[in-house]
């Protein structure tokens, strides 16, 4: 059975350290060993084990590092089977140094209250 409350703080964790610029308490909750999957730029492609684990903190690090800034909307959907809960929602603000406004959707796969997956699909719907 997914763990949607455990998914849920993560998003919210997740959230925060884009509006802060503090990433810490997400990175807190990550696995040890984790899947990362990511469709662009510098962490493009789909990460295993321990390299996933660096791979999800080196991203956390560029974006507090670039001073880019988002604030998530409330899901608008969340959906979830036997291994993953996918949060959909609206996120704007400050992402390479452009504005950005755009539609995003972040799965997460949790194991005994640790993030163990992460996936992320978006698009620029232009700010």
């Amino acid at each position: 059975m997914t763990d949607i409350a455990t998914a849920r703080e993560a998003f919210d964790l997740f959230a925060q350290g884009w509006t802060t610029g503090n990433f810490d308490p997400y990175i807190a909750v990550l696995a040890e060993e984790m899947m990362f999957w990511f469709l662009m730029g510098t962490h493009r492609g789909k990460f295993s084990g321990l390299e996933g684990r660096q791979q999800m903190i080196a991203k956390c690090r560029d974006h507090e590092a670039a001073g880019d800034r988002l604030t998530f909307s409330e899901p608008q959907y969340v959906l979830n089977d036997d291994t993953s809960v996918m949060f959909e929602f609206e996120a704007e603000g400050l992402y390479a140094g452009q504005s950005y406004k755009g539609h995003n959707a972040i799965a997460f796969e949790v194991n005994h209250g640790k993030v163990v997956g992460f996936r992320e699909y978006f698009g620029n719907l232009g700010a």
